[in-house]
């Protein structure tokens, strides 16, 4: 007699219980993974620099030897300046990372995808005119060659939107589109009357021309009037004789105004590359230079961009424990491990705990869910019901069920037990003497 309805459907889910909790258990480790488990950081990231002369490629080539000693390559790309290095960025179809960007640049939507990983140094407005014919007030530029800057760079931007403050964008007034050595040289020969750069004093072409006896940089005595006309920039004072104590290098102290260069990079960037490129920043820009203080950046001030959680994190805590006595690579793969290892044994460590038991409990199941059967057996058998030959045949493919069984040696001893009890099943149906009878004399089952 095969036992059917809700109870065999039961036992038959029951069976599959340990198997499902299994796959639960899978699904979720699955899932814990793919949430935390990120691939391992790239070994070449590509930095869009500047022109070749300006400040921006010697500071990349130093960012470039921190990240070597990482095992990452930096490949620098040359370009015409900051425009054209946030115009990289935006670029969907560009493979640039990460590039120093000029603040008080034209903001675009496309913006929203890029991070900032801090500000870098100053950059100021410097405006040059040969020794010869000096000007004190920026109004004196009225009618004449003025270099602006190569287009595509910040200086070009910048300068430009200054100009056009003065109405200086108009004839007589001549903008000519040409920066760095081009137009150091363009000043010297007389081929300009004035030429603006927008740089770190740090750059050759600003270095050279600051040392120069036959050009003079010139103190912007509206400064305060720049400044509030256009608040990305700030205001700075170059002290007398900090270019070259020597010669008195500027004789006076120099007013200026200047903007920020950031280190922008995609959102996409993976978190070791910007910490390490952070890392990088400290090194290169944190001793100070003519125009701030030691410490003073890189740092997290806000700006246009949104700063990255990554570099956030950096500057507020420092590198990890991990990356402070672990090369990189191996901290890479120690933080990896530790994130995804502790949910993991979170979810597995119950199931490691009770699979002992579910193993136990999978292994008396095959047993004794044969004892809901034997129990209906020997019940119509000590009621008079049922055929006797089909119960007989039942007990006998029980046991030649039990027989075939595979169980450990532990369940040796309930196994035994159970083909007893369908031995005793049988002998009581086998005894000769009358099964049941009604009591009413009803005719025998």
């Amino acid at each position: 007699m095969m036992p059917s309805g809700p109870g065999r459907a039961w036992r038959a889910l029951s069976g599959l219980l340990p198997p499902l909790l299994g796959v639960a258990a899978l699904i979720a480790a699955l899932a814990v993974v793919a949430q935390f488990w990120e691939p391992a950081p790239p070994d070449r990231v590509v930095m869009s620099t500047g022109p070749e002369g300006g400040a921006y490629e010697p500071f990349a080539r130093r960012y470039r030897a921190v990240l070597a000693r990482h095992g990452v390559a930096l490949e620098l790309r040359a370009s015409s300046g900051a425009v054209e290095n946030l115009g990289r960025l935006r670029d969907p179809d560009s493979d640039v990372d990460v590039a120093i960007v000029q603040s008080g640049l034209p903001h675009d939507a496309r913006d929203e995808r890029l991070m900032s990983l801090g500000n870098l140094f100053l950059e100021p407005v410097w405006l040059f005119t040969p020794a010869a014919q000096p000007i004190e007030d920026v109004r004196q530029l009225a009618g004449r060659r003025i270099a602006i800057g190569a287009p595509g760079s910040g200086t070009h931007a910048i300068a430009g939107a200054a100009l056009r403050l003065y109405g200086f964008d108009q004839p007589p007034t001549r903008m000519i589109a040409i920066g760095g050595p081009d137009a150091g040289h363009a000043l010297r020969g007389g081929g300009v009357d004035a030429a603006f750069f927008v740089g770190a004093p740090e750059s050759p072409a600003i270095a050279a021309l600051l040392r120069d006896p036959n050009v003079r940089l010139v103190s912007l005595q509206r400064a305060d009037a720049f400044v509030r006309r256009m608040p990305v920039l700030s205001k700075v004072v170059l002290p007398a004789g900090v270019i070259d104590p020597a010669t008195d290098a500027p004789a006076r102290d120099v007013t200026l105004v200047a903007t920020t260069a950031m280190l922008v990079a995609r959102d996409r960037l993976h978190p070791v590359i910007v910490d390490l490129l952070v890392e990088a920043a400290r090194e290169v820009h944190s001793d100070g230079t003519i125009l701030n203080a030691p410490g003073a950046f890189p740092n997290p001030t806000p700006g246009a961009f949104a700063l990255s959680p990554d570099a956030e994190r950096y500057y507020r805590d420092g590198p990890g424990l991990l990356r402070r006595y672990l090369p990189t690579w191996a901290a890479v793969w120690a933080q990896r491990l530790l994130f995804v290892g502790i949910p993991l044994l979170a979810i597995f460590g119950p199931l490691l705990h009770f699979a002992p038991r579910l193993w136990s409990w999978q292994m008396r199941r095959r047993i004794y869910r044969w004892y809901g059967e034997l129990k209906l057996i020997e019940a119509a058998v000590r009621d008079g019901r049922g055929d006797a030959a089909a119960q007989l045949r039942r007990l006998g493919e029980i046991d030649e069920r039990l027989k075939r069984l595979r169980t450990p040696n532990s369940f040796g001893a309930d196994l035994y037990l159970l083909r007893s009890h369908v031995q005793f099943v049988r002998e009581l149906l086998s005894r000769p003497a009358p099964r049941a009878a009604a009591t009413d004399g009803a005719a025998q089952v």
